[in-house]
């Protein structure tokens, strides 16, 4: 049974996609954070990518607000009705959910309100089917969502999934990346030989899944993936890229393809050092020769657990134009970028079959692969 990305919502740095005349793709950070370090208490800045045109805070209006937004953007877009929206089940994957909103409480020993308070809320607001459900596994949640969304329209009697993938600024996660020294201080250079870290963003992504393609425009068809969990480490995944190698593999061979079918790959592209050699050292063991690559965090940051769908539907916003955002250094430093990426003169519908890869913190590696569905 096919399953198809019927349509898709974003909002990110790049913009709303659906109350935007275009998305605006710009490799610079467009807010700077003041944090305090060390004993001394010095003031230090640093860049994150915001949703575009919405205030910056830590309210629960604006999760809720932006949230809704979103996939109503998204209902409109795909005409349900409200029979179909009963049928329509709901994935949100995310890693810090709506963390940023709690403060302590003396009355809880931990302050934390149920998993799946989001997922639970959008259900109720527009009465979708009754089954809702949070995928939290670091990175990959999202894309995890998405492969689980995949099953329950081939197994179940859903007809259609609604994935979202979200994260929400919160000090509490920008200052972990901070106090691990992650995070770069001017741009984020995936597959860059010199890259300095990552930023980190926030977005919303909202997909419909549906096992009918949408009409008179491109879209993806879902082949098959994969997920699975290195155990080599705690907090990443093995540097000889063993096992993300594995797990794209198994994606590939699901779907019935060989690793020269491929004709692009999606890349994670943090631009830690870590994880893009990881990365680097999978694709460079797996294909004799790798494919071009396409790496879209430089342009968002690295907005976590959202980053699976959220990049899903920019790529999926991108198969209907003629170009695709390529950033500024991997046309001004070429000796520098560690293996081709695609050129930005090139359709993303030109290319038929898509690796996406991400690969989360704690080793949890998941792959998908798309098949390009010309209108």
């Amino acid at each position: 049974m096919a399953v198809y990305i019927h349509s898709s919502v974003s909002h990110s740095a790049c913009g709303n996609s659906e109350s935007q005349p275009s998305l605006r793709f710009s490799s610079q950070a467009n807010r700077q954070l003041k944090f305090t370090t060390g004993i001394e208490q010095q003031s230090q800045n640093v860049s994150f990518f915001t949703m575009d045109n919405l205030p910056l805070d830590n309210s629960e209006a604006r999760i809720f607000n932006s949230l809704s937004a979103v996939v109503a953007q998204l209902i409109e877009k795909s005409g349900f009705t409200p029979e179909e929206l009963g049928q329509t089940a709901l994935l949100l994957g995310s890693t810090s959910l709506d963390i940023g909103t709690l403060s302590p409480s003396e009355d809880k020993a931990l302050g934390l309100p149920k998993i799946d308070r989001l997922s639970e809320y959008l259900q109720k607001k527009f009465a979708l089917h009754p089954f809702h459900l949070i995928v939290n596994t670091a990175c990959t949640a999202s894309l995890n969502a998405v492969l689980y969304a995949k099953k329950l329209l081939q197994q179940t009697d859903i007809q259609r999934v609604i994935v979202i993938g979200c994260e929400f600024y919160n000090q509490l996660t920008t200052s972990g990346f901070h106090s691990l020294d992650l995070l770069s201080s001017e741009h984020l250079l995936a597959f860059h030989n010199e890259r300095q870290g990552l930023i980190l963003g926030e977005g919303i992504g909202a997909l419909l899944l549906s096992q009918t393609p949408p009409q008179n425009r491109n879209c993806y068809r879902i082949l098959e993936g994969d997920l699975s969990c290195d155990t080599s480490s705690l907090t990443m995944t093995a540097e000889d890229g063993s096992h993300i190698h594995e797990v794209m593999s198994q994606a590939i061979e699901k779907s019935g393809l060989q690793a020269s079918d491929i004709d692009l790959v999606k890349v994670h592209g943090t631009a830690t050092y870590n994880n893009d050699i990881s990365e680097f050292n999978a694709l460079n063991s797996y294909f004799n020769k790798p494919p071009p690559i396409l790496a879209l965090k430089p342009f968002i940051g690295h907005t976590l657990g959202a980053c699976g769908a959220l990049e899903l539907a920019l790529m999926d916003y991108l198969l209907n134009k003629e170009t695709i955002p390529v950033a500024d250094y991997v046309d001004s430093q070429p000796q520098a970028v560690m293996m081709p990426f695609a050129t930005a003169n090139q359709a993303l519908s030109s290319f038929k079959h898509v690796l996406v890869n991400h690969c989360g913190f704690g080793g949890n590696n998941a792959a998908l692969v798309l098949e390009t569905i010309q209108a």
